[in-house]
């Protein structure tokens, strides 16, 4: 093939970037293509299809897929016309197949599996569908921690979530507790989506869980019939991306959402009382023990012959640190959240 006077061919740049393992790996899995046809590309030993050509650029890390796209455009001047639309006319609803996949998986996934099967199902399902384009999107499930003791649920916590880059796949290590300084608690307490389309428009109420490359976000209530489990919380890197469509993917995956929980999981509005929770940083350090934690109290009750279960060491684990972190000092520009 016939080089261009660049600096760089597609082939040489999609070589330099698969030159690291784990991206050569990454890419071919988001690409449905074995490892060796990407190199083969890279070497110009073989040409991309019209369906990898459509999805290639979407692979590529978000801050390089720019200069790639033009590149790409150079030898394949039809690219523009493949690229879909960021929002579709008419895909503003999950598609139909997809409901009945989740009806299966509610019908057949053994105990042991569920709910973390269909939170994958459903969270996957959502970010290709709200971001197609790989803009850059993070979505996680908040859940209302369990209280104790007679008491109200005080705060909200991160149980899961998925996005695409500048966010990792894979969501877990960045959980935090949310309060009612949240966007998150905000969509709780009124049972309604409540949206920041950017830093500068958001109230102040909101500014503490701001993340480092979030722009927008929109936190919509997790509901069954007039009780709340949590809510499904999504950010953007861009401002401004969750218009009227986005808006209405996102609700149609929080009523999916609550197939996901069980029927005790659910509280009435009056038993929805939250409190502040501190700036994630200051939470961090609650988190390095977790795990040692959750072990003693297992070892503890085999001690004293008691019967416990992962779970539930877990959920007591979460429930101490909630305690623990509830005794941070207020914030006074936050006094009269409590009172919305």
């Amino acid at each position: 093939m016939e080089k261009k006077n660049d600096n760089y061919t597609w082939q040489q740049f999609l070589g330099r970037i698969i030159a690291v393992p784990s991206e050569l790996q990454r890419i071919a899995s988001e690409l449905h293509v074995h490892q060796m046809t990407l190199v083969r590309w890279a070497r110009d030993e073989a040409r991309p299809r019209a369906s990898n050509l459509r999805l290639l650029p979407k692979a590529i890390p978000r801050e390089l897929a720019h200069e790639f796209t033009r590149l790409l455009a150079d030898d394949f001047p039809e690219i523009a016309s493949l690229q879909v639309p960021t929002v579709q006319a008419g895909n503003t609803k999950p598609p139909s197949e997809f409901y009945a996949r989740i009806l299966s998986a509610c019908a057949n996934t053994p105990s042991s599996l569920y709910p973390q099967a269909l939170y994958d199902l459903i969270l996957q399902q959502a970010l290709e569908q709200i971001d197609p384009d790989r803009q850059g999107v993070a979505i996680s499930i908040v859940h209302c921690v369990p209280p104790t003791g007679g008491k109200k649920v005080r705060s909200l916590r991160e149980i899961t979530g998925i996005g695409t880059p500048p966010w990792s796949r894979d969501l877990k290590q960045n959980f935090i507790f949310l309060g009612v300084e949240s966007l998150a608690g905000a969509a709780v307490i009124n049972g309604r989506h409540v949206v920041a389309q950017s830093r500068q428009e958001a109230p102040i109420q909101f500014s503490t869980h701001w993340t480092e490359h979030e722009q927008s976000a929109v936190a919509h209530p997790i509901l069954r019939e007039t009780q709340i489990a949590g809510c499904l919380l999504v950010a953007s890197a861009q401002a401004h991306y969750f218009v009227p469509e986005r808006l209405e993917l996102i609700e149609c995956y929080a009523d999916l959402m609550a197939l996901t929980f069980r029927p005790h999981e659910f509280y009435d509005h009056e038993m929805i009382d939250l409190r502040l929770m501190p700036h994630d940083l200051k939470q961090e350090a609650y988190f390095y023990q977790f795990r040692q934690r959750v072990l003693t109290k297992i070892q503890k009750a085999a001690i004293a012959n008691e019967l416990i279960t992962l779970h539930t060491a877990q959920t007591q684990v979460w429930q101490e640190i909630e305690e623990e972190l509830l005794q941070f000092p207020s914030y006074p520009q936050l006094d009269n959240v409590r009172e919305r």
